[in-house]
Order: structure tokens, then sequence, then C-alpha cells
């Protein structure tokens, strides 16, 4: 049995956080420094990952027949590797190896669907194990514990890594998306002012939008099978920001909806 100090634990070295991301069985992930003092947090951990040059391990090649179907090729990847396996009764192909996979049963007991075998693992939750079918049908579901940086959340069902505040539930790294890609518009289409076309109000990003200048927006959204919003200024940003399009305030653009064309813009 290990020791209590063994156990890994905080505070990060990098950012001195007192808290990790926790697992659903409880634990908490923690690295230890290579040097061997200290430890980083997850989202820490995760950074540093990053900035390391990733260096492909060396493998020994293995090769054909297939001993079960005797196929001379098997599937090989991108870098050049061809995925030879060591099967039960010597090297078999890819295609073997999936099928000798799908008939090893792995014992356990699912808490939910009480299943007692699964070709695919098992995964632990807080109410005990689960099969992956019940794992994936689920999978968005399932509340995975954290930290987030911005609205200090500590339950979300999703998680991401954002580089100016570290970890972050799925809802702020979603406003964070909106956000930008909404400066980006809106700063192209008013020049970096950042301001209505018409009035010039600037004090609030909320309160402008995008107006199409001719008009017949509504023939726009349905060209590019979008309804509005980030996810049309997304599609905008693909095309490389075509002309006939400017920025002004709820106000003028409401105006000009009645008044320049009552048909809707």
């Amino acid at each position: 049995m290990s020791h209590p100090r063994d156990i890994p634990h905080g505070p990060c070295v990098e950012c001195k956080s007192e808290t990790t991301y926790v697992r659903p069985n409880g634990t908490e992930e923690w690295k230890k420094l290579e040097t061997g003092i200290g430890y980083l947090c997850k989202t820490c951990a995760g950074r540093d990952n990053n900035s390391k040059k990733w260096v492909p391990k060396k493998r020994t090649p293995r090769k054909g027949p297939c001993v079960e179907c005797k196929s001379e090729t098997t599937y090989v990847e991108q870098s050049g590797y061809a995925k030879w396996y060591n099967g039960p009764n010597g090297i078999i192909c890819k295609r073997c190896w999936n099928n000798f996979r799908e008939k090893v049963m792995l014992p356990g007991l699912c808490v939910r669907c009480n299943t007692a075998y699964t070709h695919h693992g098992w995964t632990m939750t807080e109410k005990g194990t689960i099969c992956q079918t019940c794992y994936r049908s689920n999978y968005n579901k399932l509340k995975r514990k954290g930290n987030c940086s911005i609205c200090k959340i500590t339950e979300h069902t999703t998680w991401s890594h954002h580089n100016e505040y570290g970890r972050i539930c799925g809802a702020c790294y979603s406003n964070l998306r909106i956000k930008k890609i909404k400066k980006e518009t809106f700063s192209h289409y008013s020049n970096g002012k950042m301001k209505c076309a018409s009035c010039g109000y600037n004090k609030n990003i909320n309160a402008l939008e995008l107006d199409h200048i001719e008009g017949k927006g509504n023939d726009s959204r349905k060209k590019f099978n979008k309804t509005g919003g980030w996810s049309y200024y997304e599609k905008l940003k693909t095309l490389g920001y075509p002309e006939g399009y400017q920025v002004l305030c709820s106000n003028c653009n409401k105006i000009k909806q009645i008044e320049v064309d009552p048909k809707g813009l």
C-alpha cells in the first residue's frame, strides 16, 4: 500500500491552484514534474504537453502474411506503418484482429442495463461501472467535475481548454467563441471602428447588428442555409468577408427595415 505522501497532490507549481480535475471515481489528476519535485494541475499539464514536440516511438514492424486469411496485405497508416498484430496462432492482419477482438468478452456488471459482458471495456462512474453502450448513449448528459476559471462552476457536461483562461466549462467556451467571431466580423465591416455606420454608436457591441446594405437578408440566409448569428458570421469568414454588409445599431437597423425595406432585411 502506498503512503499518503506518495499520492499526487497540489498546489500546482505553475498556477498555484489547490484544485484540479477530478475523475468520476474521485481520483484527482495531478502530474508529477520530471524533476520529481512538485505537481501540475490538469490544465497546466495539458498546456505543458501541447508545448512539447511529439516524437513517435520506434516500432518494430511485423510482416505478413496473415495466418488466418492468408492475406499478404493489411491496413497501412498514413506514416506507412503496416498494421500487423500478434494473434493467438501467429501474425494476423487488421481485419482478422478486429474479428478476434469482437469475440473477446470482458466480464463486469453494468449498473444501468445489468449486462455482465462487453466487447469494449467498462467505465467507472459515481454510481458504479457501466458498459460502453450505456456510456455512449448518455455521454453528453454525464456531468464531469472541474473548476471553471470564469463562472467558477464545478460540474458540467463538457470542458475545454482556453489559452487565456485555462480550463473552462463548455458554456463559457461557447460564449467566448461567439464573442470572438462577432468582434472579428463587426471589426471587418466597420473598418476596425466597431461603430454604427449611421449614427456612430459604439458603446456596446451587443447593441450592434450586421446589416445587408442592399437588403434581402432572408434570401442570403437561405442561400447559406444559416439562420443568422454567429454561425452566419463564421460562414462570411470562410468566404473571405464578401462585400455588401455594414454595421448598424439596433435602432438604425430597425428604422431602415421599416422605412426603407418594409418587407424585411
